[in-house]
């Protein structure tokens, strides 16, 4: 196996992206701020193309957001410390030697890359896939869900529901329009549901997104109203941190909450569990990489949990086909705003069918435009 030569800036380019409404945790100061596109809200304005090279001259690329690529340039010289091989114990030493300023945050998003970077080169090194060194294909495709139905006009909403139906998307997840700030948003985001629902029916698993929005009294509100609609799960209703109103609102709803998009490692998860949580949505650009996703799935199993992982990215592809379907059994795909996570790929994985069918090839089987 070969040491890790380099870890380096390669590019950088401007993101922008379409504007389209949702809830978000700054919905108090919307008339600070307006309405910003989901890229911005996530504070990804501005990214950078990485590239690690070994010495026997294997190449891996990634992109990362402008933030993170500076505390790697921080913590580049650990990484040259390991042969490309040494994942686990790559990641343990990065966790580590971070702790003083990280544990979440830039300082996991930044662990994130070298643990991909290091699975694709190690495993562009042995000539195999990802996902069979991390355990083999479990099955030969990967359930989709549609994952946009941002608010909008009815006929809109109607229309595009519509299409996932035309599709053969069994699984839909959509986005609220108002939070605590709006004295009608229970109202509001009511209509919202009805109006998909009347067009998809009560055959078709769908979901709903509140984005870390809502305050715990809000939320059982909220919930409660919509139960009457059969909703597949609730996610991120309440602020990263709050355990305890998380807690406290898987005991007094119906429907299933899911969290974990913006949460990190593992003792995050064993929280989120612990307070009743049943689906985790962990990402492996955030979480850590693919090392924590494999430790979470492990929990998750163990509490007869559900893994259903942020965005349907690459990276998380070959986590969720490596793991039993009972364990992961969809991956999200976001149908009209990929452009944060996808650029200069030339062969992104698209569901088509609402199926995901993975290639063979050394890697995470991705290919870029400059390389």
């Amino acid at each position: 196996m070969s040491k890790i030569k380099s870890l380096e800036k390669i590019s950088e380019e401007n993101v922008t992206q379409q504007v389209f409404p949702y809830t978000k945790p700054t919905d108090y100061y919307k008339d600070m701020i307006g309405e910003v596109s989901p890229a911005e809200a996530a504070m990804i304005t501005k990214i950078v193309f990485v590239k690690m090279e070994t010495e026997d001259g294997i190449r891996s690329y990634i992109s990362v957001t402008e933030p993170v690529w500076k505390y790697l340039e921080g913590i580049s010289k650990y990484v040259n410390l390991f042969d490309v091989s040494e994942i686990s114990k790559a990641w343990d030493f990065l966790y580590r030697i971070t702790l003083p300023n990280g544990r979440s945050g830039l300082a996991l998003h930044a662990i994130s890359a070298v643990n991909l970077l290091m699975y694709d080169a190690y495993s562009k090194e042995l000539g195999i896939p990802v996902y069979r060194l991390i355990g083999g294909s479990t099955r030969k495709q990967i359930r989709a869900y549609a994952s946009h139905l941002h608010p909008d006009k009815d006929e809109n909403l109607e229309a595009e529901a519509k299409h996932y139906l035309e599709e053969g998307y069994t699984d839909m997840k959509m986005r609220f329009i108002a939070s605590p700030s709006d004295p009608y948003a229970v109202e509001k985001n009511l209509h919202l549901v009805k109006i998909i629902r009347d067009v998809v029916g009560y055959s078709v698993n769908l979901a709903g997104d509140f984005w870390m929005s809502l305050n715990y009294n809000f939320a059982y509100k909220m919930i409660r109203a919509l139960e009457k609609y059969d909703l597949a799960w609730i996610e991120e209703p309440l602020l990263p941190d709050d355990f305890e109103g998380y807690s406290r609102l898987t005991k007094k709803v119906e429907i299933p909450i899911s969290a974990g998009e913006h949460h990190y490692h593992v003792f995050d998860f064993k929280r989120l569990l612990d307070a009743g949580v049943t689906i985790l949505q962990p990402d492996a650009t955030w979480v850590g990489g693919i090392t924590p996703m494999k430790k979470i799935a492990g929990l998750a199993e163990s509490y007869g949990a559900q893994i259903i992982p942020h965005a349907g990215n690459i990276y998380n592809l070959h986590f969720i086909i490596s793991e039993p379907e009972a364990i992961t059994p969809m991956a999200e795909y976001l149908t009209r705003y990929r452009d944060w996570m996808e650029q200069h790929i030339v062969n992104v994985p698209r569901a088509t069918g609402a199926r995901f069918v993975l290639n063979d090839d050394p890697g995470f089987g991705i290919r870029y435009d400059f390389e």
